[in-house]
């Protein structure tokens, strides 16, 4: 009876530390989730006006994307502007700006809203001799068409991780209207509209499971 209690007491034990050192090994393989959502919105519109023998086209984007949760938004604005003399075929300006700084707003699903930035334009129409002049973009936009949605999702595996993503996109054609000023001269002015523009929203969802 003696060494039949104490075997018995000898496998509690065992069995004691067993359960022990798997528990915090249970623990730690509960599966771990991460997910990110991220929304974004951009307008893009270029330009293209001839005054005589003075041609000049104007191309702009501005975004703004915004991870939840992130109190700061990511913002990148950026236009370019070559201006030629066709008849003695002279570059007059040929350069472009970046902005980290604008105000993009967006209404009514797409239909309308402004941008407006300000930036340094670096002009190498003289490649010997850069020239660094003030730009401000203030312009508007109007829906002109319906629009188009698209959509698509993924899931992989690997390792032990899980990932799956989704994206969802609009765009919407729009007439956009308003003034790019490049030191003195207006090399875009309200009465000449953009030949070509779209509004676009993007939101993506990522998910990680880690086990």
């Amino acid at each position: 009876m003696k060494k039949t209690a104490l075997g018995v007491l000898a496998l509690a034990g065992t069995l004691c530390v067993q359960l022990a050192t798997a528990a915090p090994s249970t623990a730690s393989e509960r599966p771990v989730t991460t997910k990110t959502v991220t929304k974004g919105e951009g307008l893009t519109a270029e330009f293209d006006r001839t005054d005589g023998c003075i041609q000049t086209r104007v191309s702009m984007f501005g975004s703004v994307f915004t991870v939840r949760g992130s109190a700061a938004s990511e913002k990148l604005g950026v236009v370019s502007v070559t201006q030629t003399d066709i008849c003695t075929l002279t570059t007059l300006i040929n350069g472009f700006a970046e902005a980290e700084a604008l105000d993009l707003r967006v209404r009514d699903a797409l239909a309308r809203g402004h941008l407006k930035m300000s930036m340094e334009f670096t002009d190498f129409a003289d490649p010997d001799n850069p020239a660094v002049l003030p730009m401000t973009v203030n312009v508007s936009f109007r829906a002109t068409a319906p629009a188009t949605a698209t959509s698509a999702k993924s899931k992989s595996m690997s390792e032990g991780i899980r990932f799956v993503s989704s994206r969802g996109t609009k765009s919407r054609p729009v007439a956009v209207k308003g003034t790019v000023t490049l030191g003195a001269q207006k090399v875009v002015a309200p009465d000449i509209p953009s030949y070509f523009a779209t509004i676009g929203s993007v939101i993506t969802k990522e998910k990680t499971v880690t086990r």
